[in-house]
């Protein structure tokens, strides 16, 4: 799931509601990736139906105390104090982090940011993993291998010099050198036309293709 574009909900065991996530995962901190982290902690503070005891961790690059400590500075402090335990994890490329109940989390560097990193979460045999914004890296259909979800930033019908974004290609690239067996695509600079995305990404990837929108369910099974 996202918040705002690009930060995913590491919801690794269960599927929950917001208010009981456990962790939140913030990729690089450009402002369609961290836009929405106010207006979630606003909704944690006041909005609340039910009380909670449970503590969230964010988990992000290193950076992530900077960024939080900007928007307490340019918003209301005190709505970044919900009535639970919040920790910030920051994290390396090649980190790894335990979720608790089996499930896992670990970070690979992408090529778009200093700080930007993609995500894979493990639990129960499975894994989703989330590219966050990246330029094409062969590297990373290694640490995407065999995940049961890949859900890819596709920026570009076609490839631009300079631009540190993929395009249509170059996912379906990414997603069969991985052997992903599904991929939902998101992230779009481009008017969609899905039947006509889903066309051009089966000429390089021949697995289960979901076109990202909001609200959008994934089935991992």
């Amino acid at each position: 799931m996202d918040c705002g574009a690009g930060t995913v909900h590491a919801l690794a065991r269960y599927n929950l509601p917001w208010q009981q996530m456990t962790h939140l995962f913030v990729s690089h901190f450009h402002i369609d990736h961290i836009g929405e982290l106010a207006s979630l902690f606003f909704a944690f503070r006041y909005a609340m139906q039910s009380d909670r005891d449970d503590p969230l961790t964010i988990v992000g690059p290193r950076g992530l105390d900077r960024v939080m400590d900007g928007l307490k500075t340019a918003f209301d402090a005190k709505a970044f104090e919900p009535k639970f335990p919040v920790s910030l994890r920051m994290m390396t490329p090649g980190g790894r982090l335990d979720l608790g109940g089996g499930s896992t989390l670990s970070v690979a560097k992408t090529p778009h940011t200093e700080e930007s990193l993609a995500v894979r979460i493990e639990s129960a045999g499975r894994a989703i993993c989330y590219t966050g914004d990246t330029a094409y890296d062969e590297h990373l259909a290694a640490f995407f291998k065999g995940a049961d979800v890949l859900v890819s930033e596709c920026s570009f019908p076609e490839p631009r010099e300079g631009i540190r974004h993929l395009s249509v290609s170059q996912v379906a690239r990414i997603a069969s050198l991985a052997a992903v067996r599904k991929l939902v695509v998101t992230h779009f600079y481009f008017d969609v036309d899905e039947d006509e995305l889903k066309a051009e990404l089966k000429k390089g990837y021949s697995g289960e293709i979901l076109i990202g929108r909001d609200g959008l369910v994934v089935d991992a099974a």
